[in-house]
C-alpha cells in the first residue's frame, strides 16, 4: 500500500524554529537559486530571509547538496501554496501532491547536474530500449554528432560503466525486479523465457548465463 507519509511537507516558512532537523529533505528558495540539502547532511545554509521547505521521508536518490537556477518562481509558488494549507491544518491530499511535485522537480535537476547532455541522451535511449531485443546501441552511438570514442569514454567516466555494460546492468536489474516481485501473467508466474524477452533477450539460455554471471545464481534460483 502506498505510504502517504512519503514526500510529506511538514514545514514551509522563513523561521524554521524547532522544525529544523536534519532528518528532512530541505529545499531553500532565494531570489536567485534553489538550494537542496538531503536528509542527514552536515551541510547547513544559514539565513533568516530564506524560504525553507522541509519534506519528511523523501523518495529521492539525492545524496549531496546542490543548487540550481531554473523554475524558481514556479517552485516558490508551490511552496507558498503548501504554506497556506499547513497554516489551515487541512488539505492533506494537496500537501501530498505538492510534496511529490517538489521532490520530483529537485530530483530532475539533480540528475541534470550529474550527467553531461550527451551522456544523458544515451542514458535516456537505453532506458527506452531495455525491452527491445533489436536495439542496436552501437549504431545509436555512431549516429551521434560526436566522436564514438569520445562519447564512450565520457559515458564511462560519468557513469562508471561503458554504454554496453550500462545497458546490460540495467537489463539485469529489470530482470531481478520482475523475478522478485511475484508478478504473474494471466495464467501463471512468468517463465524465464518470458522474463528474458521482457528484458530484451531473444535467447533464454544466453539470458540465464548473463544473469548468473551478474548475480551468482540462475534466474530460477533467484526467483525462489
Amino acid at each position: 500500500m502506498y505510504n502517504t507519509d512519503m514526500n510529506k511537507i511538514v514545514f514551509v516558512g522563513k523561521n524554521a524554529g524547532e522544525k529544523r532537523e536534519n532528518k528532512y529533505l530541505e529545499i531553500i528558495i532565494t531570489n536567485n537559486e534553489v538550494h537542496v540539502i538531503p536528509p542527514y547532511s552536515d551541510f547547513r545554509l544559514d539565513g533568516e530571509d530564506f524560504l525553507r521547505v522541509y519534506i519528511d521521508q523523501p523518495v529521492t536518490p539525492i545524496k549531496e547538496d546542490f543548487y540550481f537556477y531554473e523554475n524558481i518562481t514556479f517552485i516558490m509558488f508551490a511552496a507558498m501554496q503548501a504554506e497556506e494549507f499547513l497554516k489551515q491544518e487541512k488539505g492533506e491530499a494537496v500537501l501530498q501532491a505538492l510534496g511529490n511535485l517538489l521532490v520530483n522537480l529537485v530530483s530532475f535537476y539533480a540528475d541534470k547536474k550529474k550527467y553531461s547532455p550527451v551522456v544523458e541522451l544515451v542514458r535516456e535511449d537505453i532506458a527506452k530500449n531495455l525491452s527491445n531485443p533489436l536495439y542496436a546501441l552501437e549504431d545509436y552511438l555512431k549516429k551521434l554528432p560526436l566522436s564514438y570514442d569520445y562519447v564512450r569514454k565520457l559515458f564511462q567516466k560519468e557513469t562508471g560503466a561503458t554504454p554496453r555494460t550500462y545497458l546490460e546492468n540495467a537489463r539485469m536489474e529489470l530482470a531481478a525486479s520482475i523475478l522478485s516481485s511475484g508478478v504473474t501473467n494471466k495464467y501463471s508466474n512468468y517463465s524465464v523465457s518470458q522474463v528474458a524477452e521482457a528484458c530484451g533477450y531473444l535467447e533464454p539460455l544466453y539470458f540465464s548465463r548473463v544473469f548468473k554471471k551478474h548475480f551468482g545464481v540462475s534466474p530460477s534460483e533467484y526467483k525462489q
